[in-house]
């Protein structure tokens, strides 16, 4: 083999690598399961949770779908009662987004919520 066929070959496969990983970055990203791509709100007067793609969010409260009504509000996640583990989780809308006066606190189990809410110190994802 010539080396002008040699570089023919290598611009090729460079080519076709090139190809698959933008394929392949453009479906991840359009997936609905790629987590930054999507963000769970909960509707506060219905408690229903609905997945909305990062590009359609807007300001809160938005607009829910199924019942016409600007309900749809951004959540924090509480890991820290055991029932709130055992489900993975309960979304908390924060009474500063519902405009409400004091502590946001899980209707759950009762522990004080707060923005970007941390995990418990014990709590290791999946040993739900």
């Amino acid at each position: 083999m010539t080396d002008k066929q040699k570089r023919i070959i290598a611009i090729v496969v460079a080519v076709l690598a090139l190809g698959l990983l933008v394929h392949m970055t453009r479906k991840n990203l359009g997936s609905e399961e790629f987590a930054a791509n999507t963000w769970t709100l909960k509707d506060s007067e219905t408690g229903e949770l609905v997945k909305i793609p990062t590009a359609d969010l807007k300001p809160y409260p938005m607009l829910n779908p199924k019942t016409g009504k600007q309900t749809l509000c951004v959540t924090e996640l509480c890991l820290w009662g055991d029932e709130c583990r055992k489900k993975g989780g309960t979304h908390v809308i924060m009474n500063e987004i519902l405009k409400k006066e004091g502590p946001t606190k899980c209707p759950v189990c009762g522990h004080v919520v707060r923005f970007r809410n941390p995990v418990p110190p014990d709590y290791v994802p999946g040993e739900e």
